[in-house]
């Protein structure tokens, strides 16, 4: 028995995903000078507000080292801070800093318009049944 790559799910994910990617990596890097993995650690925090390290690897999708060396960069760059966690101080909190969020807002309605451009591909009643099929495969994978 073969597998036929044209059909087979997990093959046709991983394509779809890092082409959609790639091409909306065009916006975040040409004009504002962000890889993919400091981008992805950019909208977290400004979705979440705040978290750790640990926290950004699961949220993200990310490694570890992946999340460290992004953290930092963004650090030196000053569009993050790490701020003393109350609650476990052997993790700090990481946060947007005033520059890193006016980042995130020149961004997101680039973001946006790139998603709608993607999506006008499709019909509403097909972007449904899309998100629809998303939320069923992540219930059983979390399963």
């Amino acid at each position: 028995m073969k597998i036929d790559l044209a059909t087979f799910l997990p093959y046709q994910l991983t394509n779809v995903a890092t082409r959609v990617s790639n091409d909306f990596a065009e916006v975040y890097q040409t004009k504002y000078g962000l890889n993919i993995p400091q981008w992805r650690i950019l909208a977290n925090l400004a979705q979440y507000g705040q978290s750790n390290a640990k926290d950004l690897c699961a949220q993200a999708n990310m490694d570890k080292s992946t999340v460290s060396r992004a953290v930092k960069v963004l650090i030196d760059k000053g569009l993050v801070k790490s701020e003393l966690n109350a609650q476990d101080k052997r993790a700090a909190l990481l946060v947007l800093s005033k520059v890193g969020q006016s980042l995130y807002e020149q961004i997101a309605p680039d973001a946006l318009n790139w998603e709608k451009q993607l999506l006008s591909t499709l019909t509403n009643e097909e972007y449904e049944v899309l998100v629809s099929i998303f939320e069923k495969l992540n219930n059983k994978l979390k399963a």
